[in-house]
């Protein structure tokens, strides 16, 4: 009985600090909320975002345009001084890379499947529980220098898994962690999300920071529009057409 109590009371504290977690759909209810409500991003079609976007240990600079469009459209233009425009997309069927070091590519398999899920435009933008087996608040961390509540993904589909961190003091969504796909392999890609800003009755995130094994990519917002996006932004660059079977 004794050594019965004993297990009881050492395991006890563990199953109310579990207890006392929050389930991750309020947590994403919570953030939703602080950035305008469900409803305001539902009512979005298509989102055109314009900044600058650096990689300070290659001291580059380039002006960046990304787009996105329901249900499953996204593409992202770089235009690098000295190098030259980098280009990357799905129109939701196929999807590309093109960069004038590598040439053209055709994303396939594993690259794919990431590329599709990337652009699941309501499901990220509300990661709606539809879209994943299972969601679970897993503790309270330090990340990127502020207390927040991890929460892991689990991708219906695909398996794959991802870890969300949302701000104990706002409730708003501050950064994530994920495995990426790449002609390099499997890389873990930590990406930390602030200076959310209003635009048309909406806040998003202006600053992300991701890093990619030792390299940072900084994207930095200026303006962000919605339901203007022209179909002609996920067309297929000529230069990968000829990469298609027929």
């Amino acid at each position: 009985m004794t050594a019965a109590l004993a297990a009881l009371a050492v395991s006890a504290p563990h199953r109310l600090g579990a207890q006392a977690l929050p389930a991750a759909s309020e947590l994403v209810a919570k953030h939703l909320t602080a950035i305008g409500g469900a409803e305001a991003f539902k009512s979005i079609t298509s989102l055109r975002q314009s900044g600058v976007m650096e990689m300070p240990s290659m001291g580059l600079q380039a002006q960046a345009e990304n787009y996105a469009a329901a249900p499953n459209k996204m593409s992202m233009k770089a235009s690098i001084p000295g190098i030259g425009e980098i280009v990357s997309g799905t129109n939701g069927d196929v999807a590309w890379q093109v960069n004038p070091m590598q040439g053209p590519r055709l994303l396939e398999e594993k690259e794919l499947v990431d590329a599709r899920e990337a652009a699941d435009f309501y499901g990220n933008m509300l990661l709606a529980a539809d879209r994943f087996s299972k969601m679970e608040t897993v503790g309270v961390v330090s990340f990127a220098g502020e207390q927040a509540y991890q929460v892991k993904f689990t991708r219906k589909g695909s398996g794959r898994e991802s870890t969300q961190y949302f701000s104990v003091a706002s409730g708003l969504l501050i950064g994530s962690e994920a495995t990426q796909e790449s002609a390099m392999g499997s890389t873990t890609m930590v990406t930390v999300l602030g200076d959310y800003k209003d635009f048309a009755g909406r806040k998003f995130p202006t600053r992300s920071e991701a890093m990619v094994g030792p390299s940072k990519i900084v994207l930095k917002i200026s303006e962000v529009s919605v339901n203007d996006v022209p179909d002609t932004a996920f067309a297929v660059p000529d230069a990968v057409k000829t990469l298609i079977k027929k």
